[in-house]
């Protein structure tokens, strides 16, 4: 049973005397808070992106009179900052040279934040004051995101014979944010069904495919998703998985191809220059042989260049 409380004033009882049964004081912290009329909202997600606009909207009812609402920021476990004060249909802006400068605007009780930044992420704070003294507290915790780009699928063929097909699949996503990678097949695209074989590795970006040739008609897509958007590609198995005689190289294949060629030009090499230095010996061997003239050819020659040219005769003389 409960201990008589003392009576206050009145004759009424005081509250803060009522005693629990264990002797211990009740918890009157409530109080406060029907007493001053102030009402506290679960705290709401808004996802934004990058260079796009977010919107904070606060719910009030359709007969309710705002009187004022203040819009605070808080980054991470830094301080609360007062970004905008909306009263009497105007937005005051105490500090014009804070973080978000020129890109807050307001409408009656929505506040929209343009252009945003990676660093605009944070948690925002709206206390709505209503007449006749009521006040809601209402929180938004904004997220930006960097847009999602397209990814690419690189593909790699470990082998392929007439009964199977193994293929690498990775989806890289050139963007700087963090994604959400999923595979999925078909067209239209579907869940990966249990009838096949594959892999996938823990951050979701690799599928290992191990497939029959009946299964090879079909298409494997690679979704890069964050919380804002998500872009989709698809990949082909037939354009390099082949089954029997079309079967392509694996990649040792292309290995032993390769050292095959250096090989065969390593010895065609060798081969023209021994082919040059067995000519290069021989033109060493040949002597060279010197033409003498004949004394009987050098007086001949003196004689025509000392014997004056003869004059033709005319038929009259």
């Amino acid at each position: 049973m409960l201990e008589r409380a003392k009576v206050g004033l009145f004759g009424q009882t005081d509250p803060r005397r009522a005693l629990l049964p264990d002797g211990g004081m009740p918890d009157l912290s409530w109080c406060a808070d029907l007493l001053a009329g102030q009402a506290q909202s679960p705290p709401r997600q808004v996802n934004g992106v990058l260079g796009g606009s977010a919107v904070l909207s606060v719910n009030v009812g359709p007969q309710a009179k705002v009187k004022e609402i203040e819009w605070s920021y808080r980054a991470g476990s830094g301080p609360a900052l007062l970004v905008a004060l909306f009263r009497d249909g105007k937005l005051e802006r105490p500090d014009p040279s804070d973080r978000f400068k020129q890109r807050i605007d307001m409408f009656n009780e929505t506040l929209r934040i343009k252009a945003l930044e990676l660093n605009d992420s944070g948690t925002f704070g709206a206390r709505v004051k209503l007449l006749p003294a009521i006040v809601e507290d209402h929180t938004f915790n904004l997220a930006v995101y960097e847009p999602v780009l397209t990814p690419r699928i690189q593909s790699q063929l470990v082998s392929s014979t007439p009964k199977w097909c193994n293929v690498t699949l990775q989806c890289v996503s050139p963007g700087k944010g963090p994604v959400n990678v999923t595979w999925k097949k078909g067209n239209p695209i579907r869940d990966l069904g249990n009838t096949d074989r594959y892999q996938i590795s823990p951050d979701g970006r690799t599928l290992r495919l191990s497939l029959l040739p009946s299964s090879l008609n079909t298409t494997y897509s690679c979704t890069a998703s964050n919380p804002i958007e998500h872009k989709i590609v698809s990949f082909d198995l037939q354009r390099i998985c082949q089954s029997g005689a079309e079967s392509s190289f694996s990649k040792s294949g292309y290995v032993v191809l390769t050292f095959i060629l250096l090989v065969l030009s390593l010895g065609a090499a060798f081969w023209c220059w021994r082919i040059n230095n067995e000519k290069s010996a021989e033109t060493a061997t040949i002597p060279t042989v010197q033409v003498e003239e004949s004394p009987s050819d050098s007086q001949y020659a003196e004689i025509l260049r000392r014997s004056p040219p003869e004059v033709p005769r005319s038929p009259g003389k």
